[in-house]
């Protein structure tokens, strides 16, 4: 597709009255790498910890439960607070800006992680790591739906949706490899900030590259016009009340889209934050092992799950089924099951791992179908909106919710951290379950609200 496709103005424009002339198929992929490259350092921020869960139950004396709110909760936490809002300004302001600012916040949170003495700061610290998701998201939505046309969204939304699983990798791989160098090292004195130990120094050293890519972003990736459809204006800022009413009156299809990938997600969440320390506990396995092996997992499978996710949606909708990005979710969660309810039981380390390959590659497609839906189905104005409410019931619910469940039924039910493979086997299968049930009843809804978009386009 050339240009004068995507622009409003008509073909006789001339490129200096084209807001949009710089725009080109190869720059609009470009772009998604650039915002891949920002998801990428914000989950090596975000995931982190998950290896580090030991080390820190240690030093700080806490129960799985509590490493779960560290986790999960802390960051749903502040998302909650600031997610609305900075959606609405995705909406309204410049997106690029409000992806550099965030940027700055999370790699200073990060930092703040590494020299938290108790665990109230570092309670805190994980709080402030939530402004990377809350800003990238939905600016990195709003502009990509800006940059590409509607036959091509899906793909490009699910590779940056994508980047978050690679970055989730790569905080594994690196995450491992760093602490067992630090632990080499051991406890360094930081002058004012006191003696700092081999976890603390971790979350420091990987703060650095989110300070260094900001500029690079900065200068390299442009603030793309809003493309609006037949029946938007395109400076018509849509109001509190405009959104509220939109979200109400399609609650039948905004509903099943949000919870349902929601719980679909906190299963991934719940994988993501306890089966390093399952192959710790069960199988002595040291954290820079499973960090290497479950890293490459997340690289690998889970970037090319999510990829997968996306393209099943475009090859489903492209044979005529208009609840595709439904119908992709339901499939993956169909095929996922089994192997999740197997892989931490079976009693072997190497099945354990090689069953534990399909649970990542398909539990990973609903992020590329999931988040993908959204545009298709919400005018211009309220993309940033929705897909940061989005973002926020599924941070509150999946990622706070997600750890904590694992934790919980560990600590109350089981009562025996050792025990930690029933928790996944039995939790994780349980909220697979439950998001597959909703997709299936909203499948139909979803379908028919996209052929009314669709018409007014």
């Amino acid at each position: 597709m050339n240009d004068s496709d995507r622009s409003p103005k008509s073909a006789e424009t001339t490129v200096s009255d084209n807001p949009f002339a710089f725009r080109s198929d190869g720059y609009a992929w470009f772009v998604v790498f650039m915002l891949c490259l920002a998801s990428v350092i914000s989950f090596i921020d975000r995931q982190i910890i998950n290896l580090l869960v030991d080390p820190i139950r240690a030093d700080l004396g806490i129960s799985d439960t509590q490493i779960s709110l560290l986790q999960g909760f802390a960051f749903a936490l502040f998302y909650s607070a600031v997610a609305i809002p900075l959606g609405r300004l995705a909406d309204a302001k410049n997106r690029k800006s409000i992806i550099a600012i965030g940027m700055i916040l999370w790699s200073v949170a990060t930092a703040l992680c590494g020299i938290s003495k108790v665990f109230w700061q570092l309670f805190f610290a994980r709080m402030l790591v939530g402004v990377g998701e809350a800003t990238l998201s939905p600016a990195g939505f709003s502009m990509l739906s800006d940059y590409f046309p509607r036959k091509s969204l899906t793909r490009a939304l699910s590779v940056f949706t994508g980047s978050s699983f690679l970055g989730s990798g790569i905080a594994l791989v690196l995450g491992g490899l760093v602490f067992k160098e630090m632990l080499a090292i051991g406890p360094v004195d930081l002058g004012m900030f006191g003696i700092v130990r081999p976890w603390q120094m971790a979350f420091l050293v990987v703060s650095l590259p989110g300070l260094v890519f900001v500029a690079i972003l900065w200068f390299v990736v442009r603030e793309p016009p809003r493309i609006s459809s037949n029946r938007e204006s395109d400076n018509a800022a849509l109001s509190w009340g405009d959104a509220w009413s939109y979200l109400v009156n399609n609650r039948k299809v905004l509903g099943p889209v949000v919870l349902g990938f929601t719980f679909l997600a906190m299963m991934m969440f719940s994988l993501g934050a306890w089966v390093p320390t399952f192959f710790i506990r069960t199988y002595g396995m040291s954290a820079a092992e499973i960090g290497g092996i479950f890293g490459l997992y997340f690289m690998f499978l889970g970037s090319a799950g999510v990829i997968s996710g996306g393209l099943l949606s475009d090859w489903l909708k492209a044979k005529g089924y208009d609840d595709s990005n439904m119908r992709a979710g339901l499939i993956s969660a169909v095929v996922t099951l089994p192997f999740l309810a197997t892989f931490s039981l079976v009693g072997d380390q190497t099945l354990s791992l090689i069953l534990l390959a399909p649970v990542i590659f398909f539990g990973t497609m609903p992020f590329g179908a999931g988040p993908s839906a959204l545009p298709l189905i919400v005018p211009n104005r309220l993309r940033g909106q929705v897909v940061a409410l989005y973002l926020l019931i599924g941070n509150l619910i999946g990622q706070g919710g997600g750890p904590w469940c694992v934790a919980v039924f560990t600590d109350y039910v089981l009562e025996d951290s050792a025990l930690i493979r029933f928790s996944i086997s039995i939790v994780c299968s349980t909220i697979l379950i439950i998001g597959a049930v909703i997709l299936y009843f909203g499948a139909k809804p979803y379908a028919n609200h996209v052929q009314v978009m669709e018409k007014e386009l």
